[in-house]
């Protein structure tokens, strides 16, 4: 009787074990999987680039926070940022879009047609800033694809940015159908507590171009 005991008991923890070995094994290949993803993303340009040719449409984007105060409406040298200052490379105190409220969006136009594959975005830490804090960060953010001429939005991704977790964020796009978008909008939901404004400082879209036949023709002419 000991002995069934014993071996029910050594059989229990066996399959216990190998269970969990199992779902750690899953844990380290999904891990990996999401890391090896995120390299081949980082291998692929930055599409949100001025100096590529991103701009901002502004017909479909939030308003800019404004100053109200005496003081600031006086101030020949105080000046807010506009939204394209997230399609630049400066991640410097001050350098960000302060969008209207605690929720808002902002739609990025690329210079061409890309199959997207994740998207970074980018604050500076709690650290830099006066008060210690990043109250003015997003937290709940929406990424979407748009096509040009239809109101069509295509879910990509939805993520929480954790101020902290790092100045830079990267998030996998869920584009299981692989199609090509000209219009990328990132809607933010919430921020982390700043009562007036959510400040972007930068958003990369790195995927890989969709030529379209005008593409096509031109290589061939010049090749």
């Amino acid at each position: 009787m000991v002995n069934v005991c014993v071996f029910k008991t050594c059989w229990a923890a066996r399959r216990i074990w190998e269970d969990s070995t199992a779902q750690e094994i899953e844990r380290l290949q999904q891990a990996a999987s999401e890391l090896r993803a995120q390299l081949d993303c980082y291998q692929t340009p930055d599409w949100a680039l001025q100096s590529f040719g991103a701009t901002i449409d502004t017909r479909r984007t939030s308003p800019t926070y404004e100053l109200r105060s005496w003081f600031s409406r006086h101030c020949f040298w105080c000046s807010v940022n506009p939204p394209d200052t997230i399609l630049q490379p400066g991640v410097s105190l001050g350098e960000c879009w302060p969008m209207e409220g605690q929720q808002g969006q902002v739609v990025i136009r690329l210079r061409a047609k890309i199959r997207p594959s994740c998207v970074t975005l980018e604050h500076i830490t709690p650290e830099m800033t006066p008060s210690g804090t990043a109250s003015s960060a997003p937290r709940d953010v929406a990424v979407f694809g748009l096509d040009a001429g239809s109101e069509e939005e295509v879910p990509l991704v939805s993520f929480t940015f954790d101020v902290g977790e790092g100045p830079t964020q990267t998030f996998l796009l869920k584009n299981n159908h692989s199609r090509a978008f000209r219009y990328i909008k990132v809607l933010v939901k919430s921020n982390w507590g700043h009562p007036r404004y959510t400040c972007l400082y930068r958003v990369q879209v790195h995927g890989k171009v969709v030529k379209t036949e005008d593409h096509r023709t031109a290589e061939s002419l010049n090749g």
